[in-house]
């Protein structure tokens, strides 16, 4: 289960700019879920007063001031692009409260801080917000609306006595089990979410990963998958859950891969399999059918921004918040989904399977890598699905991939191959 972190955040701060890099790098090695909350330092009221300034003596040596002190430590150079003079950021905040209701707050937030620190974007603008939120945002008009009506102005806090009541007087903050942590290195947050975890992180495995992809006309694409010794993907009976056929360990890295791609897939069926409670790490999500019968009351399919992809022949009537994709008449047609997946800002696909799904991949080369975790298990079965089903290839057609990497850790072993 992930641990949830509150942290206390403005986007104009330099200090929570660094908090958005410290939080990349601790989801690489954590599973957490930040709770922003949103802290305007000009808020109104300040927004018209003189702004101090401090004239130091002609003989007084520089110093390096805590802020650097904190860059340094990190590895991090604060970005040197001109950025607006005192500016607000409660319509930033409102917009930051309303991707929340569609389940993309992070990436907006995030969005947001690369517009304002990289970019030099006026991100308290309205126009600029419903810019960014392009891609990321699907109602922007119910999103110009909470900016205009100040729908979420309850969530904002102002500075400084409204803070302070809520203990915090400096940003970020971040709240990590009975601690409260401002402007901190990334070692003293990494070590007090081992500590609340009870445990060192799992392990740095793929945790350095980073894709660019090449292709002109699909994802990039990977499959990632957890078997036995003798290549089954069940424990149990086809349409049961296999959450006990890898350890915490194999299921710590599952999530580590979803970080790493834009869109998690898999097959109708496989959803089922994971019991309805299954939200991945990644908005975007694409749930595979062909006969068209979907488990619509799914987590997967209920949060974030979910696809199904289909065959013109599958009946499927549209769903509010759901894209349709068709692609092929009686089968999917692969080729033509991917390029359509891509059309939909998809760079990186982590295919989770089933084993006929992986198949069709594969048989088609259009899988860029492998990724496997082997388990210390035995399960048996002629009819028992594995890794890939299909018909197989003949002897001239059979495939070869490289090994990337090899981590065994504990009883398992994790592969990880490349085409």
């Amino acid at each position: 289960m992930a641990i949830k972190i509150p942290v206390a955040h403005d986007f104009i701060c330099p200090w929570c700019w660094v908090a958005i890099e410290q939080i990349r790098k601790l989801r690489q090695e954590f599973d957490i879920e930040i709770e922003w909350r949103g802290y305007e330092l000009l808020p109104e009221w300040m927004e018209d007063l003189p702004s101090e300034s401090k004239t130091e003596p002609p003989n007084k040596p520089p110093l390096l001031s805590r802020f650097r002190f904190l860059l340094a430590a990190d590895g991090l150079e604060l970005p040197l692009v001109p950025k607006p003079p005192k500016m607000r950021s409660f319509n930033a905040h409102q917009a930051a409260e309303y991707a929340k209701t569609e389940g993309v707050q992070d990436a907006f937030i995030e969005r947001l801080y690369d517009a304002f620190w990289k970019e030099g974007r006026e991100i308290n603008r309205p126009r600029v917000i419903l810019q960014l939120a392009e891609g990321i945002i699907k109602d922007l008009d119910a999103l110009a609306n909470a900016i205009e009506t100040k729908q979420f102005k309850a969530n904002i806090v102002d500075f400084d006595d409204e803070a302070h009541a809520n203990g915090v007087y400096n940003v970020p903050t971040f709240y990590i089990g009975e601690q409260r942590l401002a402007e901190q290195p990334y070692s003293v947050l990494r070590k007090a979410i081992a500590e609340l975890a009870g445990e060192e992180p799992v392990t740095s495995v793929y945790a350095d990963i980073r894709y660019e992809n090449p292709h002109q006309n699909r994802p990039y694409t990977f499959i990632n998958m957890v078997t036995t010794i003798d290549g089954k993907i069940i424990t149990g009976e086809r349409n049961e859950p296999v959450g006990d056929l890898g350890t915490k360990t194999d299921h710590f890295l599952m999530h580590r891969l979803e970080r790493k791609a834009d869109s998690i897939l898999m097959g109708a069926n496989s959803l089922r399999a994971t019991g309805g409670n299954w939200d991945p790490k990644t908005p975007k999500r694409v749930v595979v059918t062909g006969s068209g019968n979907v488990p619509w009351d799914s987590q997967f399919l209920t949060k974030g921004e979910p696809f199904v992809l289909t065959s013109g022949h599958a009946k499927i009537d549209d769903r509010p918040g759901v894209t349709i994709i068709r692609a092929g008449e009686e089968q999917i047609d692969w080729v033509d989904a991917l390029r359509q997946l891509k059309e939909h800002g998809i760079e990186v696909l982590n295919v989770l399977g089933g084993s006929e799904i992986n198949a069709q991949l594969l048989e088609l080369e259009l899988i860029d890598e492998l990724f496997l975790t082997l388990a210390p298990k035995i399960k048996l079965g002629d009819d028992t699905p594995t890794y890939a089903g299909g018909t197989p290839l003949p002897r001239e057609k059979v495939q070869k991939y490289t090994l990337v990497s090899c981590q065994p850790i504990g009883d398992e072993v994790f592969l990880r191959y490349r085409k």
